[in-house]
């Protein structure tokens, strides 16, 4: 039957069967590595080369799931989005020395040597087939329990041991599957416990840059009311637009990593539940041993986070309080100008009124005295009863008028 499908249909149904527990046969050793930000592509051809020296066949380029056998171990190679886990497999274990051999030992030194990525977390578990005593840890840092409807029990101390690897002992698993289950819980808790931690050095560094910006917060906020000069308050809103800066370089150095610790967090806190957990006579359980020292991790990368929050949320309200503040300063010094070229327009007002009332007196009087000399020799004044002194005061009126009316043109054409 054919019908459209949606392109991501068939990834997305897959996505629910992604790194499937595998059945394991006790006894067995299982080593695990994640190594965390590998080169992609270094990657596929490092595990290339381990299929090449083994007559495997490799898996596809960029593959994020991978189960092999190769003689002497499996290999379990997945991807995850921070990092990608190889666990190798190998059959048998002593249960009074159950990591004297652990499964990376059938692993080529050189090979290993050069795995891409950084080990976030390296786990080995012993699966023995016996209910054992612990074996193996430091006693005064054990944790235990049963599990699985108490048909099995953990058992591990949660350090590194002289060999970088941390130690999980499980014993008891009655079938393979329900090992393979318990084995994928136990390396998952490990991994995703240690990418949670990954947040803590992050929320550490961030600490005095925080508590410089409250400092310098509260110095300012309490030197608000004092500022009254605005080359004052400009300023102090570049200092504090500067602190302000650095509160949000610090949430987007760590915004990122601390979402993902608390998902990792989660995850851990699931994995744990779903063990089932009975608490063993005189040891703490791995929840209540995490617990103790995870949660307080966690909590100061929770806190760190929504003080980074509460700076960020303050720094603007300050930055917007103080901004205000200059806006009016610049308003109420914009309005003193404004009156002062008000005033000096007024003052150039009178001074051109006054200079064009003596410029048309001046030219009119320059105008006149031209009139009379050319008037005043003509022979003909004693004939027609008047002197030329009396038609020039006579022209006075008129001659101002036409000046005044000229001199305003010529102001309105400048203006425009």
């Amino acid at each position: 039957m054919s019908f459209p499908s949606h392109p991501q249909r068939e990834a997305l149904a897959g996505e629910l069967h992604a790194r499937p527990a595998i059945p394991i046969e006790l006894p067995a050793r299982l080593s695990r590595l994640a190594m965390a930000n590998p080169d992609r592509e270094a990657e596929d051809a490092h595990l290339a080369a381990l299929c090449a020296r083994h007559g495997v066949v490799p898996p596809r380029p960029g593959a994020s799931w991978f189960l092999a056998d190769f003689g002497a171990f499996r290999l379990r190679f997945e991807r995850h989005t921070e990092f990608t886990g190889w666990n190798f497999l190998a059959p048998g274990a002593d249960p009074e020395h159950p990591f004297a051999r652990p499964a990376i030992a059938h692993l080529p030194p050189d090979w290993l040597a050069k795995l891409p990525g950084q080990a976030i977390a390296a786990t080995h578990i012993a699966l023995v087939d016996a209910k054992v005593e612990a074996c193996g840890f430091v006693t005064d840092s054990i944790a235990g329990a049963a599990v699985a409807d108490q048909v099995a029990m953990v058992f591990t101390d949660f350090r590194l041991h002289p060999d970088g690897f941390t130690r999980i002992l499980l014993a008891g698993a009655p079938n393979p599957i329900l090992a393979g289950r318990l084995a994928q819980l136990l390396w998952e808790i490990e991994t995703y416990r240690a990418m949670a931690l990954l947040a803590l050095p992050a929320a550490r560094g961030v600490g005095p840059v925080l508590s410089n910006a409250s400092a310098q917060f509260a110095r300012i906020s309490a030197q608000l009311p004092a500022l009254h000069e605005l080359s004052t308050e400009r300023a102090t809103l570049e200092e504090l637009t500067e602190v302000a800066g650095e509160i949000e370089r610090a949430s987007a150095d760590t915004s990122e990593r601390f979402s993902a610790s608390a998902a990792y967090h989660r995850l851990v806190l699931r994995r744990l539940a779903e063990l089932g957990e009975v608490p063993l006579h005189g040891i703490p359980t791995l929840s209540r041993f995490l617990d103790r020292r995870l949660e307080p991790a966690m909590a100061t990368v929770t806190a760190t986070g929504a003080r980074i929050s509460a700076l960020s949320m303050r720094g603007a309200r300050l930055v917007e309080l103080l901004r205000a503040r200059v806006a009016v300063a610049q308003e109420e010094q914009a309005e003193k100008q404004l009156a002062t070229l008000a005033a000096t327009g007024r003052a150039q007002l009178r001074l051109q009124q006054t200079v064009e009332g003596l410029s048309v007196a001046g030219i009119t009087y320059y105008l006149l005295t031209v009139i009379g000399y050319l008037i005043k020799p003509l022979p003909f004044w004693d004939r027609v009863g008047t002197t030329a002194e009396m038609i020039i005061a006579a022209l006075v009126p008129l001659i101002a008028a036409l000046v005044w009316l000229n001199l305003r043109k010529r102001r309105l054409e400048s203006d425009h």
